[in-house]
């Protein structure tokens, strides 16, 4: 049972990593449930949500949960959201999201979202963060350790 429990604990953990050199793209696979489907396809909000929960785990993967970002680091509120679906997404499909971040501009960043199934594209979001003080809500330069894991443009 300890074995048991130590396996699904450490396999819950984000990947941790404080510094990494070149550009950073999370993964990760999903298979499309019933609670994520409206009859048969997905609902168009599963994609916002796993869009929300891949650019928490980007950020946490470079050392940056968002606990530290909070504590830490600037806000970063989104202020524009795109999403286009451009294939049928069914029960059971298994569809991987890949996350980067890039578009870097002196105070905001873009993060983008490609979700794939066997290889081909079925959806893009992309979403703009711009980086504020929070006690101000004025803008700030993006922080240097996001510009060190964005993809060049």
């Amino acid at each position: 049972m300890r074995n048991l429990r130590h396996f699904f604990v450490n396999r819950a953990r984000p990947l941790r990593c404080t510094r990494m050199s070149g550009p950073h793209i999370h993964t990760q696979t999903h298979r499309i449930v019933m609670a994520e489907v409206d009859v048969a396809q997905i609902h168009f909000v599963t994609f916002h949500r796993w869009i929300d929960r891949s650019i928490s785990e980007w950020l946490a993967d470079i050392g940056w949960p968002f606990t530290r970002v909070l504590r830490e680091g600037p806000g970063i509120p989104i202020v524009d959201v795109h999403l286009s679906i451009s294939k049928r997404v069914m029960l059971d499909d298994l569809i991987t999201l890949a996350t980067s971040v890039g578009g870097i501009g002196t105070t905001s960043f873009r993060s983008r979202h490609t979700f794939t199934r066997d290889g081909e594209v079925v959806a893009q979001g992309q979403l703009i963060h711009v980086c504020v003080e929070r006690q101000t809500r004025e803008t700030v330069p993006v922080p240097q350790w996001i510009r060190d894991v964005a993809t060049p443009d």
